[in-house]
């Protein structure tokens, strides 16, 4: 579907749906000044995204990323067959996930798991239709499963027929619509357009990735074009890939519609892919043009994927969820040292989450695949200190330990990403790590120790900051009283192990 046909069918519901749709969301809207919440459901393409919990996103105990595409690296592939698909979904669900990540679902060629698009407008149709996707969509909200997308709004494939459109444009000497959506220059040196990448980067890192990245000359257009990403060609050759112009009006019109178009599926998000390298793009375009519309839906979770060093997307830019890239969680496991894990933390992810925001957590390591006690604690570590838990194809599926602890991630409000974390002092703070988890609203409180070493360890647990008759073992009930808050107890904990408790009240 072009957007010219997806205008006149959007209008055509309007007309015949309209006064329901006013009706529906006019309600919707007070409703949620009445709750004085941003998490209601506003916009309910499918009727069934009322299913999912308010604020879902900020509850999410993991999230597995998906591809309805074949052979991609990046996600786990699903059949867009509904009764193969209802199966893959419930097999999610028992995994612990919370919600699915579509990647790249807009018809696409390879570069970067098909998110060099062609056309935004539709899936790849070799895989199937626009009707299937929704229906896709709507299944996993039977299911209880947010559904979000990872979409590229940065750069299209040089196959795509509004980049040959305004290649011909240019060549034509045309200033069309479409030339107008790119970046031209006369020569291979003139000054790069502004990104806020460039607090980020040297102009090293430039020239090195100069095969792609900079002024590319278009024999079609007879003109340079930006570009600041690649695809492959024949025999491995590069092509570097145009960036759309965020500087032009007219893109950013088409952004919106691009946006609704998708929203409209149904789906509870988005993650927008590198927001920080979009040529002459503000905080104001990202809220205008991108946050405020998928915010409009309700109850959506927002990502600027790459959006690294600030929290302004959080606050300028109107996101709710950021990628957790500097959490290093690996380096205390290698080491057997915690002693910097906390001051770590306090970093971006406490800074993300102060802001108001939730933590992405894709970027933890697959280097502990051989190494299963290494790899739980890990996945343990990550369950409890907070953020929503990302599983894509290499990081594979969740084994039974892993799923056991996403589930006890999803029954437990002292594990969602929003709940409040402080440290509680052990016998030995670089073998050991033990944190007090108090959910946002202070319905419950758990104690989470870590051991960092090879060999079972009892930890002396200072809880003299907690006032509680004691703790409960998640998995076996066993308690460990607290006969007064002067005194450590001793905690068990197997190598390289964990341990999750509920804290009692005090009687």
């Amino acid at each position: 579907m072009t957007r010219e046909k997806y205008c006149v069918t959007l209008c055509t519901v309007i007309i015949l749906f309209g006064p329901l749709l006013f009706a529906s969301v006019s309600l919707s809207v007070e409703a949620e000044q009445g709750g004085g919440s941003s998490c209601r459901v506003l916009k309910d393409a499918d009727g069934l995204r009322q299913l999912l919990p308010a604020c879902w996103y900020q509850q999410a105990a993991g999230l597995k990323v998906v591809t309805f595409k074949k052979n991609l690296r990046y996600g786990h592939e699903l059949s867009l067959d509904p009764t193969i698909l209802s199966r893959q979904l419930d097999e999610i669900r028992a995994q612990g996930f919370s919600a699915i990540e579509i990647f790249a679902p807009a018809d696409g060629v390879k570069a970067y798991n098909g998110l060099d698009q062609k056309n935004y407008y539709r899936i790849d149709p070799d895989l199937g239709t626009m009707d299937a996707f929704r229906q896709a969509i709507r299944l996993a909200h039977s299911k209880g499963l947010a559904a979000i997308i990872f979409i590229n709004l940065g750069y299209y494939s040089v196959e795509a027929p509004d980049w040959i459109q305004a290649t011909k444009d240019k060549k034509n000497g045309v200033v069309s619509d479409k030339t107008k959506w790119f970046l031209w220059a006369d020569k291979p040196d003139g000054p790069a357009p502004v990104t806020q990448e460039d607090n980020l980067v040297t102009p090293q890192e430039r020239e090195k990735d100069k095969a792609f990245w900079g002024w590319h000359y278009s024999e079609a257009a007879g003109a340079y074009y930006w570009s600041r990403w690649q695809a492959e060609g024949p025999n491995k050759s590069v092509i570097p890939l145009p960036q759309m112009n965020w500087g032009d009006s007219g893109w950013r019109e088409e952004v919106e519609w691009i946006v609704r178009f998708w929203m409209d599926t149904g789906i509870d998000g988005m993650l927008i892919d590198a927001p920080l390298c979009y040529p002459n793009q503000t905080w104001a375009h990202n809220r205008q043009h991108i946050t405020s519309v998928i915010a409009s839906y309700g109850n959506t979770l927002m990502d600027p994927e790459g959006g690294r060093e600030t929290t302004a997307w959080i606050t300028e830019a109107g996101y709710n969820t950021m990628h957790d890239y500097y959490a290093d969680y690996v380096t205390a496991i290698e080491s057997g040292n915690a002693s910097k894990l906390e001051s770590n933390l306090h970093g971006w992810h406490d800074a993300t989450v102060e802001s108001g925001g939730t933590l992405y957590s894709a970027h933890w390591s697959n280097k502990f695949a051989a190494d299963a006690a290494k790899r739980h604690l890990q996945q343990a570590l990550i369950v409890g200190v907070g953020g929503i838990m990302v599983y894509t194809k290499t990081q594979g599926n969740p084994d039974a330990e892993e799923a056991r602890n996403l589930h006890l991630k999803q029954q437990h409000p002292a594990l969602y990403p929003t709940a409040r974390r402080i440290q509680l002092l052990t016998n030995s703070d670089d073998k050991y790590y033990a944190i007090l988890k108090t959910a946002k609203d202070g319905s419950e409180r758990m104690v989470v120790v870590y051991n960092f070493q090879s060999t079972p360890q009892t930890v002396r647990l200072n809880l003299g900051v907690v006032d509680s008759a004691g703790i409960v073992d998640i998995q076996t009930g066993a308690v460990i009283d607290l006969p007064d808050q002067f005194h450590p107890v001793p905690v068990d904990v197997p190598a390289y192990g964990y341990r999750f408790f509920t804290v009692l009240p005090h009687k």
